[in-house]
C-alpha cells in the first residue's frame, strides 16, 4: 500500500488560510501545472506542508518554476504589489526585477549543488506600489520528484529588513557618536572592558596623552600609556565601572610624557559610566582638558604673593596711607612699632612731623609736595631721622606714590617705610674705611687702584697721577688706557675682561708712559673682594715697577739664546762623533776583521798541515798566535755588540718573556747538554721590551751561568719574573708607585766576592784569569747597557762558591 493510496487527494490541500483558498479556487488548467487532479503526489505533499506552517515559505515547481507560497510569506509581498497575481506564474515573469539575483541560486539547487543559505541579503522587490530595498535571511532547498531528482525549489525565508535597518540605525548612531567624539572641542575617549581597552580617542586626547594612535588604540590604556600607571587612576576607573557613579577631578596632578620625558601635568577630567539598553555598564567615557598652564600661572602668582609677603615681613617694611582730602593718616602695625606710636593715640600728620629731626623736615616736606603735584612726575622718596624716646635716633627710608582723580586732585597718597639705621651706620663705616684706605694708598709709591664689580676703574692713588703727569679729570675723560703702551692695550683689555668674567685674579705685565714720555714695565695685579656669600663686591689692584727686573730678564734671555746656540753646535758635533763611531763600527766589523780572519785561516792551515815539520818552539808560537787571534775575534765581536746597544734604533714591543727565553735556550742547546745543566724557568710575564736586545741580554746571562760552573756539580739556573710596585722591591733608583717587571736569574756556580757587586758590570772587568775561564769582560757590560736602554735597573750579588744572582727591574 502506498502513501498516495492512504491519504485522500483533496485532504492534502485542506486548510492553508487565504493561500489555501486561492490555490483551491484557481483555474490551474490554464497554467503549465494543469488541473489540481493531475498534480504529482510530491507537489501535493510539498504544498500541504507549506500551507500548514507558519514559517514563510515559497515554492518554485516544475520546468517553468511556477510560483506558490503560504500565508506566512504573504506579508512580505506588501500591498499593491505582486499578490495575488504571481500565484501560478512562472518565476522569471513573476520576479523579473530580481531574476539576475535569484536565477543563479535556483540553477545551483536544480543542478544538484545542494541547498543555499543567505543572511540579511539585500534583494529589492516590487511591493507597496514601488521597488523596495528588502533584506532577507533565506534558504533555497531542492524539491524532489518521485525518482529523487530536483523538480523544484523550496524557499524558506524571513524578511529581516526591520532588523537590518535597526542595526544600521545603531551603526549610524555609533558613527555619529564616534564623529561627535572625534570632533569634540575637548579631549574624549571611551574605555571598554576588559582592562579598559581604548575603543576610541580623539586627537585632543592623544595630544593630552602624548601618544600616537597606533600606540594606544585597541589596547588596555595602561599598556598603551604605561606612564600613567600607579597614580591612582586604576582605582578610579574600577570604582566608576563597578558603581556607575560619575567621578569628577579638578586640577589633578598626573605624570605624562612630554617632549621625550615625563612631566607633571594638571588635568580636569570626568569619568562617566556607559550603559547598554539593559542598564548594564559596558565601558567608561572620559572627558578631559589640560590646565597645566593655568595651574602653573596661578601657582606662580601665589608664590609671588607669598614671596612679597615674606619679603615685606623680612624687610620689616611698614605701610602708610594718607588722604590729602581728609588729612587722615593710617599706619599698619609695623609702622606703629617703627615710629614707637601708641596704638591708642590717633595718628595725624602733626604727630608724624614732630618725631622727624628738624634738619630733615624741610627736605622731606618738599619731596612730599612734589609727589602731590600732578604736573610733576616724581614719586616720593625720602630719607630722614626720627628722634625717639631715650635719645634714640633712627634712620627711615620712605617711598610712596600719589593717586589723582579725573580733575588731577590727589585723593590718596600711599607708601612704605623701612628702618635703614643699620645701612646708614654701615655706609658711614664704609666711608670712613674708604677714607683711611685712600689715605694709606696715597702714601704708597706703588700704583693702587680699584674697580667696581663690572670692571669699571673708579679710583687711582696719587702715585698714578704723579707718575703719569695727568690730572684726575684727564684720566676720567680719556680713560686710564691712555697711559698703557699702544702695543700692550689689546692684550691688557683681553686679560681684564677674562678676569671680570671668571672672577680669577688679574695678572699682567705691561708698559706705562711716564710724564716724560718714557715707557717703563709694570706688573699689575687685581684681586676680587668678596662678601660672605662669595659674591664679588669690588676689585683692588696694584701696579709695581719691574722695569729693572724686566731688563735683567731680557739680558738673561739673550744669554739663554746664546747658550742654546752653543748647545745646538755641541749637538751637531755629537752627531758627527756618532757618525764617526758608526764609521768605526763598520771598519771594525769589516776591514779590521778581514786580516784577522786571514791570520786565523793561515795559522789553522799551518797547524793542520805543517805542524809536524815545525820545531817545538814554532809549534808553541803558532798555537799561541792562533789562540790570540781567536781572543781578538771574540773581543771585536763583543765590542761591536756593546756599540750596537747605543747606536741601534730602539723599537719597543709588547713581548712575552717565555718566548724570548725559549729562543735563547734553543741557541745554547749544545752547551746546556754538554754541561748537563738544569734550567728552572717559572711562568714569566709579558713586558714592553726591545726584543733583539733582550734576547742578547738573556743569552749573556745564561752563557755566564753556564761558563762559571763548579766541577762535579750539576749546574742549576733559576729564572723567575713578577710584576710589583717599586715600593715593594729591594733596589735603589726605583719609583715607589711605578710598576716594574722584576726578573731574577740565579745560579749555583762558582759565584764571586761581594766586593765586586758593582765592578762586575764594567768594561773589560774579569774576575778570573783567561787561562781559567775564557771571555773578554764585556758580556755583563752589554747586559747593563741593555737594561739602561729599557730605563731599568740591574743589580748583581754573589758569594764565592755559592753562586751568583742577577736582579733586573724593567718599568712595566
Amino acid at each position: 500500500m502506498t502513501v498516495h493510496d492512504t491519504i485522500p487527494t483533496d485532504s492534502l490541500l485542506d486548510g492553508g488560510g487565504e493561500m489555501g483558498n486561492l490555490i483551491r479556487n484557481k483555474n490551474w488548467a490554464e497554467t503549465p501545472l494543469g488541473a489540481i487532479s493531475d498534480w504529482p503526489h510530491n507537489l501535493r505533499i510539498a504544498l500541504s506542508i507549506m500551507l500548514n506552517t507558519r514559517f514563510p515559505m515559497f515554492l518554485f515547481w516544475g520546468p517553468e518554476l511556477i510560483c506558490l507560497y503560504n500565508d506566512a510569506y504573504r506579508p512580505s509581498l506588501g500591498k499593491n504589489g505582486k499578490h495575488p497575481d504571481i500565484l501560478g506564474m512562472p518565476a522569471q515573469e513573476a520576479w523579473v526585477e530580481i531574476w539576475p539575483i535569484i536565477s543563479p541560486l535556483i540553477d545551483q539547487v536544480l543542478s544538484g549543488g545542494g541547498a543555499t543559505w543567505h543572511e540579511d541579503q539585500l534583494v529589492p522587490i516590487y511591493r507597496n506600489g514601488h521597488i523596495e530595498d528588502v533584506y532577507w535571511t533565506f534558504s533555497y532547498s531542492p524539491a524532489l520528484d518521485e525518482v529523487g531528482k530536483p523538480i523544484g525549489v523550496i524557499v524558506t525565508c524571513t524578511d529581516t529588513t526591520k532588523k537590518v535597518l535597526a542595526l544600521k540605525r545603531v551603526e549610524d548612531a555609533n558613527k555619529n557618536f564616534y564623529n561627535m567624539v572625534a570632533q569634540a572641542p575637548v579631549a574624549m575617549c571611551v574605555f571598554r572592558e576588559p582592562n579598559y581597552i581604548v575603543e576610541i580617542a580623539n586627537e585632543r586626547m592623544l595630544e593630552l596623552w602624548g601618544k600616537a594612535a597606533r600606540e594606544v588604540m585597541h589596547k588596555p590604556i595602561f599598556e598603551g600609556l604605561p606612564e600613567a600607571r600607579e597614580q591612582g587612576l586604576e582605582a578610579l576607573l574600577q570604582s566608576v565601572y563597578t558603581t556607575g557613579e560619575r567621578f569628577v577631578a579638578s586640577e589633578r596632578p598626573v605624570n605624562l610624557p612630554r617632549n621625550g620625558k615625563i612631566e607633571l601635568t594638571y588635568i580636569n577630567f570626568v569619568y562617566e559610566a556607559l550603559r547598554e539598553a539593559d542598564g548594564e555598564i559596558s565601558g567608561i567615557m572620559a572627558v578631559a582638558s589640560e590646565v597645566t598652564a593655568q595651574v602653573v600661572a596661578r601657582k606662580k602668582i601665589e608664590e609671588a604673593e607669598e614671596r612679597a609677603r615674606l619679603a615685606i615681613e623680612a624687610s620689616r617694611l611698614g605701610i602708610w596711607d594718607y588722604s590729602p582730602l581728609t588729612e587722615e593718616l593710617r599706619f599698619d602695625e609695623a609702622t606703629m612699632v617703627l615710629f614707637e606710636h601708641d596704638p591708642a593715640t590717633p595718628v595725624n600728620l602733626d604727630a608724624f612731623w614732630n618725631k622727624m629731626h628738624p634738619d630733615d623736615q624741610a627736605p622731606a616736606l618738599q619731596k612730599m609736595q612734589r609727589a602731590l603735584d600732578p604736573t610733576l612726575p616724581d614719586n616720593y622718596h625720602a630719607e630722614y631721622r626720627l628722634l625717639l624716646a631715650n635719645g634714640v635716633t633712627r634712620w627711615i627710608e620712605a617711598t610712596g606714590q600719589a593717586f589723582f582723580n579725573g580733575n588731577n586732585v590727589p585723593v590718596r597718597f600711599s607708601g612704605t617705610v623701612q628702618d635703614i639705621t643699620s645701612r646708614k651706620e654701615a655706609d658711614n663705616a664704609l666711608r670712613m674705611t674708604t677714607e683711611r684706605f685712600r689715605l694709606l694708598a696715597n702714601s704708597m709709591p706703588q700704583f693702587v687702584w680699584t674697580a667696581d664689580v663690572d670692571g669699571r676703574l673708579n679710583y687711582f692713588n696719587q702715585a698714578v697721577y704723579d707718575y703719569s703727569g695727568l690730572t684726575p679729570d684727564e684720566v676720567n675723560e680719556d680713560g686710564w688706557l691712555q697711559i698703557v703702551h699702544p702695543d700692550d692695550r689689546e692684550e691688557n683689555i683681553r686679560h681684564w675682561i677674562h678676569a671680570i668674567q671668571t672672577g680669577e685674579d688679574f695678572l699682567f705685565e705691561h708698559r706705562f708712559r711716564r710724564h716724560d714720555g718714557e715707557y717703563r714695565w709694570q706688573l699689575s695685579r687685581a684681586v676680587p673682594q668678596r662678601d660672605e656669600q662669595g659674591h664679588i663686591q669690588l676689585w683692588v689692584g696694584t701696579s709695581t715697577n719691574i722695569h729693572d727686573q724686566k731688563s735683567s730678564a731680557q739680558e738673561l734671555e739673550s744669554q739663554v739664546r746664546e747658550r742654546t746656540r752653543e748647545l745646538e753646535k755641541s749637538n751637531a758635533d755629537l752627531k758627527k762623533l756618532n757618525a764617526d763611531l758608526a764609521e768605526f763600527t763598520y771598519v771594525a766589523s769589516h776591514d779590521l776583521q778581514e786580516p784577522l780572519r786571514k791570520i786565523q785561516a793561515f795559522s789553522s792551515l799551518i797547524l793542520q798541515k805543517e805542524y809536524q815539520s815545525l820545531s817545538e818552539n814554532a809549534q808553541d808560537y803558532f798555537q799561541r798566535m792562533h789562540r790570540t787571534a781567536e781572543r781578538m775575534q771574540m773581543l771585536i765581536n763583543d765590542l761591536l755588540t756593546y756599540s750596537r746597544t747605543n747606536t741601534t734604533e730602539l723599537v719597543f714591543e709588547e713581548t712575552h718573556l717565555n718566548k724570548i727565553l725559549e729562543e735563547v735556550r734553543d741557541d745554547l742547546k749544545e752547551l746546556i747538554q754538554e754541561k748537563h745543566a738544569v734550567i728552572e724557568a717559572h711562568e714569566l710575564c709579558p713586558a714592553h721590551i726591545i726584543p733583539f736586545q733582550f734576547r742578547q741580554m738573556m743569552t749573556n746571562l745564561l752563557s755566564n751561568a753556564l761558563k762559571f760552573t763548579k766541577d762535579n756539580v750539576t749546574p742549576i739556573i733559576v729564572i723567575k719574573a713578577s710584576i710589583k710596585a717599586g715600593q715593594y722591591l729591594d733596589a735603589e733608583k726605583l719609583v715607589p708607585d711605578q710598576l716594574y717587571c722584576h726578573i731574577e736569574v740565579i745560579d749555583n756556580g762558582i759565584g764571586f766576592d761581594p766586593q765586586f757587586n758593582e765592578r762586575i758590570f764594567l768594561l773589560f772587568q774579569k774576575l778570573h784569569g783567561r787561562h781559567e775561564y775564557q771571555g773578554t769582560g764585556i758580556g755583563l757590560a752589554i747586559v747593563k747597557k741593555i737594561v739602561e736602554n729599557h730605563q731599568g735597573v740591574i743589580t748583581a750579588s754573589g758569594e764565592l762558591g755559592k753562586g751568583a744572582r742577577f736582579d733586573i727591574y724593567l718599568p712595566a
